[in-house]
């Protein structure tokens, strides 16, 4: 990646937390996008694969079956140098488990982690489909809380009402940013 990538994916990363923020998700504050490419193998292999781990109470086998590279970054609260050394215990399981929907399925795909808390990221969500073998992704995190605090602090709202208007505002910032 040049510097000129690099920047305008930074750039992305910041309007994504800034996008969020203005749509009522006060506490997220950082983005994380990377690049995911597949290993070659195809996706019942891939899924098969993961079923297994979770069924074994193991991890995915994430770096067997996809390459990751962080592609962009932007927090209020750390360095790029700080996320990406904390990015393996940050990453959690519920959303390492979900990279073959990711991956695989046409955007835009959105899997929260509403347990997270903390350094940990709460959303994967896939802006747009993939291109050239890759798909780009963005983690977000709200360090303050995790997104079953945010219920908490919305009366009157569910869940599903939360990640709809959540999903409204992933699908509408896809159409605005192109890291492509």
């Amino acid at each position: 990646m040049n510097d000129s990538t690099n920047q305008t994916a930074n750039d992305a990363a910041e309007h994504i937390v800034r996008h969020f923020q203005a749509k009522g998700f006060d506490g997220i504050t950082e983005a994380l996008i990377i690049q995911i490419r597949s290993r070659g193998a195809d996706r019942t292999e891939v899924e098969a694969a993961f079923e297994a781990a979770q069924e074994q109470d193991k991890s995915p086998p994430l770096q067997k079956y996809f390459e990751i590279h962080p592609y962009g970054h932007f927090s209020d609260f750390r360095s790029y140098d700080e996320a990406m050394s904390a990015f393996n215990s940050d990453l959690t399981l519920s959303l390492r488990n979900e990279f073959p929907r990711v991956f695989f399925d046409p955007a835009p795909v959105v899997i929260d982690d509403s347990l997270a808390s903390g350094t940990k990221y709460d959303v994967i969500m896939k802006l747009k489909d993939n291109v050239e073998g890759y798909a780009i992704a963005v983690l977000m995190n709200d360090p303050e809380a995790s997104f079953l605090d945010y219920i908490g602090t919305h009366h009157g709202k569910d869940w599903q009402e939360i990640m709809g208007d959540f999903e409204i505002a992933t699908a509408s910032l896809g159409d605005e940013i192109n890291l492509n």
